[in-house]
């Protein structure tokens, strides 16, 4: 009879031949070599069962596979974990093997596999579950000491379920005393209008001044007075406007939203001086050409909207003016979107979201007036700056005829924890010129905790490059250049249609969010730390395209020379060999332009590598910092994009560095390296080896040598 592989099913023999064959499971050792396994199978074929000898004398021969037939197993196993009788009987041929013999040892090894991963993630799942344990006892010993701050004795612990039931209950009565009033309204809308409106005049006028009144309104608490008869004036519920919801647990009250109203008029007089104030309120940075407050003439000037500033805190503000291609309106439209800001700000903003529109402005859809709720997270492409997350309200008003501004101002300041800076009037200043342009006039002013800034970042930070007026407008300036360029014909390389140019301008748009979110931990993405030295390694799993783990390993070095200068070497295709450790990216397939100035480096280009795969890259540079993205793009998906298909659901793995100058142009440039990979193969990324952690610091170490030797050479020539 043949045999069942690893697990050994033999026949028993009896007296009675009739009676019914037993398997019977034999686990045998695994043994391990330096680079194959090796499995004792017990094999069928081999077996002797001597009749007329009892069960206690039986013997079983066993096949054990040579060196060469295992390693040729694994090597196959490797590619095809489930052969085919077809693919079988070849691999026997060539073993010198059965079909049998074959086709059980692919269900042993893949048996073993599974036994393998099963109790791995059995001992991580383990882990897991202790360290919950602990952490849940951890807290319920907390919960029991907590003391009242009042009486010093002990709080209570409400019964979760009583309370919710509670909440159940009020929330069916409120339901209740919704639909009566709804019933009532429905019964009054068909008295005489005229009316209607006077009685409703008078209930806003009379009943309805205690704004808490009309909160309870809102939710279905209606004072009993009311419900007596119809010939009670009648409080209708305010407006979404006048009371705006946040969310299901922050609701913006009346004396809230006047209060804002109040804060946004004077951040918009306020802003409205700094615009047009001059010397002595403002200095002039000869070295980046825009102008610093003067902080003690501005506190003479102006009282403290926010109050004083918290201990620890230090202060930036600059004011930048230029000339751009585009009307007031359409910028104040921009503004106004959460989507559309942070679009034309990318690599600036992190995130972006409008919580509560508390004003909709003036009446037929104009944009004056206009008070909204936002919060955002506002970042350098570093990780040794953190990204400044605020929550601020945003105005617009309308100061003349082609005159607009639009004002900043942070409201989560009082009594918030772990605050680390907040946005003091900040904004800007449009002024329609002729021939569809305007004058664009930035102002930005904000208090900050120094401490969490890495001091190679400092200087750069306090002066307003690294988020100040000059940043926004170079930011600024950079957008409208590239709506230009898309829709231009003789600016864009006569390779690319306009669809294809749309096409690969979104792809880098992409890929650019993508990497900044990376190393500014931005955009709403949980990653995991696993190491920060030399650089900080962190994990994230990703459920779209690519599937898996993300890896992300960012650095920050000094490079002693300036920004301008290190970005011109970088772009040269003969040194790029010397820092491109991943794609290897040999030369342009194609060139896009980002403006009509040739000497302007903004540019997406299509690049040929080594590998087969194309590189899709993104450079920009200003004065206040330069950026070079890249991320290798399959052949196919190249395709797509030239035959105007959707590449929105591609998958990046954005590579790149970001140079900024530190203080002054002497004083070299600090430069931050980033890499993104995918790690398909590990489960979860709890699971990443000191192998891996070692090669990625190795591929970040290689970059940064080969910059320096960049750097090195270009200063001896």
């Amino acid at each position: 009879m043949k045999g069942f592989g690893e697990f050994g099913l033999a026949l028993e023999s009896s007296e009675e031949h009739d009676k019914q064959i037993r398997p019977r499971k034999e686990v045998r050792e695994t043994r391990l070599s330096d680079a194959n396994e090796t499995f004792e199978v017990t094999s069928s074929e081999e077996q002797e069962i001597h009749r007329g000898a009892s069960s206690s004398s039986r013997r079983r021969q066993k096949y054990r596979h040579t060196r060469y037939q295992i390693q040729e197993l694994e090597n196959f196993f490797r590619e095809t974990p489930n052969p085919d009788e077809r693919e079988r009987l070849e691999l026997g041929r060539k073993l010198n093997l059965e079909a049998n013999q074959v086709k059980f040892w692919f269900q042993n090894r893949r048996t073993h596999l599974k036994t393998q991963t099963d109790r791995h993630e059995n001992k991580i799942l383990r882990e897991e579950n202790d360290n919950l344990r602990l952490e849940n006892i951890a807290m319920k010993e907390a919960l029991r000491k907590t003391v009242c701050k009042n009486c010093g004795g002990p709080i209570l612990q409400v019964d979760r379920s009583i309370h919710e039931g509670n909440l159940m209950i009020e929330n069916a009565r409120l339901k209740e005393e919704l639909t009566r009033i709804t019933s009532l309204i429905r019964q009054l809308s068909g008295r005489n209008s005229s009316s209607f409106a006077t009685e409703s005049s008078a209930a806003s006028v009379g009943e309805a001044r205690n704004p808490m009144e009309i909160i309870g309104l809102q939710m279905g608490n209606v004072a009993e007075k009311n419900l007596v008869s119809n010939d009670s004036p009648l409080i209708l519920p305010p407006s979404r406007s006048e009371v705006g919801v946040v969310n299901a647990d922050n609701m913006i009250n009346v004396p809230e939203k006047t209060k804002y109203q109040d804060l946004a008029s004077s951040a918009m007089d306020e802003l409205m001086k700094l615009g047009h104030v001059d010397a002595p309120l403002w200095n002039r940075n000869m070295e980046t050409g825009g102008e610093t407050l003067n902080f003690n003439e501005y506190e003479r000037s102006f009282p403290p909207l926010l109050g004083t500033k918290p201990l620890g805190f230090v202060s930036e503000a600059s004011r930048a003016t230029r000339v751009v291609s585009l009307r007031s309106l359409d910028l104040v439209e921009a503004l106004l979107d959460a989507n559309r800001w942070r679009e034309m700000f990318v690599g600036m903003i992190g995130s972006s979201a409008t919580l509560e529109v508390i004003s909709d402005g003036a009446i037929g859809g104009s944009r004056n007036g206009v008070l909204q709720l936002m919060q955002a997270e506002i970042q350098l492409i570093t990780p040794s700056v953190s990204a400044r997350v605020v929550k601020f309200i945003r105005f617009s008003r309308q100061q003349a005829d082609g005159l607009w501004a639009v004002v900043d101002l942070s409201v989560d300041t009082e009594g918030r924890e772990g605050l680390m800076c907040r946005r003091l009037p900040s904004g800007c200043i449009m002024q329609d010129l002729p021939n569809g342009f305007s004058k664009v006039t930035w102002v930005e002013h904000t208090e900050y905790d120094e401490g969490p800034v890495e001091h190679n970042y400092r200087e750069l930070v306090r002066s307003g490059v690294g988020f100040g007026a000059q940043k926004w407008i170079c930011a600024l300036l950079r957008h409208y250049e590239w709506l230009r360029a898309l829709s231009s014909a003789t600016t864009a390389n006569n390779q690319l249609d306009q669809h294809t140019r749309s096409c690969l301008k979104g792809l880098a748009r992409r890929m650019t969010s993508n990497f900044c979110a990376g190393v500014c931990l931005t955009g709403g993405q949980r990653w995991n730390l696993v190491s920060d030295a030399p650089a900080r390694i962190m994990t994230r799993e990703s459920m779209s395209s690519p599937p898996g783990t993300i890896l992300s390993a960012t650095i920050s070095v000094w490079i002693p020379i300036t920004h301008r200068r290190l970005f011109d070497l970088l772009l040269n295709k003969e040194l790029r060999c010397m820092w491109d450790v991943l794609c290897n990216a040999t030369g342009n397939v194609a060139h896009f332009p980002m403006s009509h100035d040739t000497n302007n480096p903004n540019s997406i280009s299509l690049l040929s590598s080594e590998n087969p795969v194309m590189i899709v890259q993104e450079t920009t540079s200003d004065m206040t910092g330069s950026l070079i993205v890249y991320a290798p793009v399959d052949l196919p998906t190249i395709s797509v994009m030239m035959n105007n298909g959707d590449t929105s659901g591609v998958g990046l793995l954005p590579c790149g560095l970001y140079i900024v100058p530190t203080g002054s142009e002497a004083d070299g440039s600090m430069v931050t390296v980033g890499f993104q990979m995918s790690l398909q193969d590990l489960v979860t990324p709890n699971l990443i080896t000191m192998d891996t952690i070692n090669t990625v610091n190795n591929l970040v170490s290689r970059t940064v040598l080969g910059i320096k030797e960049i750097v090195r050479s270009s200063t001896t020539t």
